[in-house]
């Protein structure tokens, strides 16, 4: 089997995308598969001479390069790629490839844009590239401690970055790979798959407790041929029965391949009215255009019974159904999971086709693996399983 190899953006600093890494690799080393990072800036602080003996070092000499002239630090880059195609081409061909980069650099109040798709399709000719995210108000958190502003002022000359500045960040990471994938694409003529992941995701058993998505990420580095999900549902109203339901499906959907979860990015508690807008905005245009737009599939659970007090069904999450809408604009297979109201002309042949709505997430999972064109099995079943074990062995320590 071929290595995959990935190149894996977001945000160099406030991410904590290392130890996230880091952990997938360990993840599944313990499966028997087999993972090898690099990290660019690793490589341009080795060709460079420069010595660091803790990560406080590290930075200094990461932001020295940064303050350099910009002509040599493009020729540092693409020197620091053509060191790690060396690198890879010496390892066995079992082993899967990662290598961590940025794809801009907030410097000075400048967002510096690293336009390096053509080196990267030349010597390191990815099959993927995913832009790795978290909740804006993550970010400003590690941002805001002592390390934290320590780096953001080596590396961008900046005391502090606002919500606003760190979501047009997230954003421009996100665009700046999308350029790379489809640059790389045309330059090598196959495709490259873009995903954006969130690098936490709600546990098995309890949704309210983050954990590091360390399976999602396993699966792809390592698999050749991954289906990718998005998981549409209400995030406002939901009972405690309907929640337990669309957690279940979302778990059994994960043995099949990627899910992206909307709920894996974190809504704060606390958004100031002066960033409201912007905070919303980039909710919607996340879950629009970052995870629908790029996902195969696009699986909805409504899963609400008729309530006899009310006299009525719980209505449909307006974002759920915008999700549906776009999904069939962007002509994404799509299904819904929809107890009652199915029969509606707006939601039968119109969202959804009418043979991809079911009354059960069984008859829902019965028509994937049985019905479907091109069949689907939980082939990811030990890696799952291994994730929820994973999940309970982080929160004993």
């Amino acid at each position: 089997m071929s290595r995959i190899i990935t190149i894996l953006t977001g945000p160099i600093v406030g991410l904590n995308s290392t130890e996230f890494i880091n952990n997938t690799i360990n993840f599944a080393e313990k499966l028997g598969i087999k993972i090898q990072l690099f990290n660019l800036f690793d490589e341009m602080v080795e060709l460079s001479g420069e010595k660091y003996s803790n990560a406080y070092d590290y930075m200094e000499c990461t932001g020295q390069i940064l303050d350099g002239y910009q002509y040599q630090f493009q020729l540092l880059r693409e020197n620091a790629y053509r060191s790690i195609a060396r690198k890879i081409d010496k390892l066995p061909k079992n082993i899967n490839i990662a290598i961590r980069t940025p794809a801009c650099i907030e410097w000075r109040g400048y967002n510096n844009i690293l336009k390096d798709h053509k080196i990267i399709a030349e010597v390191i000719r990815p099959n993927r590239i995913v832009t790795l995210i978290d909740a804006e108000w993550k970010i400003k958190e590690r941002l805001n401690t002592d390390y934290g502003k320590h780096v953001l002022k080596l590396i961008a000359h900046q005391k502090d970055l606002t919500i606003e500045k760190i979501l047009q960040w997230l954003g421009t990471e996100v665009s700046v790979s999308e350029d790379w994938a489809e640059w790389i694409k045309f330059i090598n003529n196959k495709p490259v798959k873009h995903l954006v992941l969130g690098i936490s995701t709600p546990s098995v058993k309890n949704r309210k407790i983050y954990t590091q998505d360390v399976e999602n990420l396993t699966k792809i580095l390592t698999q050749p041929k991954i289906i990718s999900f998005y998981a549409s549902y209400s995030m406002t109203v939901a009972s405690e029965k309907a929640r337990k339901i669309i957690n279940e499906a979302i778990w059994k959907l994960r043995e099949y391949g990627v899910v992206i979860d909307p709920a894996s990015i974190e809504i704060g508690g606390n958004i100031k009215k002066e960033e409201e807008s912007v905070v919303f905005a980039y909710t919607v245009c996340r879950d629009l255009r970052w995870d629908v737009q790029k996902v195969d599939i696009v699986s909805a659970f409504h899963p609400y019974k008729y309530n006899p007090k009310r006299n009525e069904f719980p209505p449909l999450s307006t974002g759920m159904m915008d999700e549906l809408g776009h999904a069939r604009a962007f002509r994404k297979e799509r299904y819904l999971v929809l107890t009652a109201g199915g029969e509606s002309p707006f939601t039968k042949d119109n969202y959804v086709p009418a043979e991809h709505i079911y009354k059960t997430t069984n008859e829902f999972f019965d028509f994937v693996e049985n019905k479907r064109v091109k069949k689907l099995k939980p082939q990811y079943k030990k890696i799952t399983n291994a994730f929820k074990q994973w999940q309970r062995k982080q929160k004993k320590k």
